[in-house]
């Protein structure tokens, strides 16, 4: 059903809602409920969202270009690359992610609608939370059938420093402070990491305490029940042999 969805998020803003009724009329005459049920329960998506589930029809390399350079930055954080390999694929992943904020507000521009900073905000947060998220989030960003607008999370959001076109008269200064803003972007990530560390160290202590005390519940729980038990058969008893004192007293 990927091709009917990426026609479905295809089509403008404010024809989604009728789009998507007829997608699902056309997949219950089908016989296929399931998939018009999850068509039917699909909400309109923003502009910026609509914009970027465009670039992936009017500029699917610059997608594969920042789903690519994400990709890079993310192995070399995880396996400690040098500092020259994991600088060369932000400034790709940034130059990436940068063209393709621009190509969105051309496309909000063309369609009419707004692209004030809120809304290449939203565009920019989305991408970079597809771009680094997980896989299925990846595909629909290639595909172009996201449904909602997202938030990117941890070192990522560190990525929203994308470039934007400046003037000659800026371009050396930017180009000065680069390695700078790298180095704190990666001790950042350095600093991310041993702070998710911290948190997971303390969760499993947390986790563990719980258990302890779980179990010692448990423990006291069941000598109760056992105890409980044993007196409860002790009554049993009792009752029985005052029953049958009873039935020979009453003979």
């Amino acid at each position: 059903m990927t091709d009917r969805l990426r026609e479905l998020f295809a089509v403008p803003p404010a024809e989604f809602v009728a789009a998507r009724d007829a997608l699902a009329k056309e997949l219950r005459a089908e016989r296929k409920e399931a998939e018009a049920k999850e068509v039917a329960s699909l909400r309109r998506p923003t502009a910026p969202v609509w914009a970027v589930n465009q670039l992936a029809r009017r500029a699917p390399s610059d997608v594969d270009e920042l789903l690519d350079s994400s990709e890079r930055v993310e192995k070399a954080q995880l396996h400690g690359a040098a500092g020259e390999d994991l600088r060369a694929a932000m400034t790709a992943q940034r130059a990436a992610l940068a063209k393709l904020e621009r190509g969105a507000e051309q496309i909000l521009h063309g369609a009419g609608l707004g692209s004030s900073p809120g809304a290449l905000r939203t565009v920019q947060a989305t991408l970079q939370a597809a771009a680094t998220g997980a896989r299925e989030m990846r595909e629909r960003l290639r595909n172009g059938t996201l449904q909602e607008a997202l938030e990117p999370a941890g070192f990522e959001a560190l990525l929203g420093a994308a470039p934007t076109p400046r003037s000659r008269s800026t371009s050396h200064s930017t180009s000065t402070s680069h390695s700078t803003s790298t180095r704190r972007a990666e001790a950042a990530a350095a600093r991310e990491a041993r702070r998710r560390a911290q948190q997971e160290a303390r969760e499993e202590r947390k986790r563990a305490q719980k258990r302890s005390q779980a179990e010692r519940n448990l423990r006291k729980l069941e000598a109760r029940a056992e105890a409980a038990e044993r007196a409860a058969k002790k009554a049993r008893e009792a009752l029985d042999s005052a029953r049958a004192e009873l039935k020979r007293l009453q003979s």
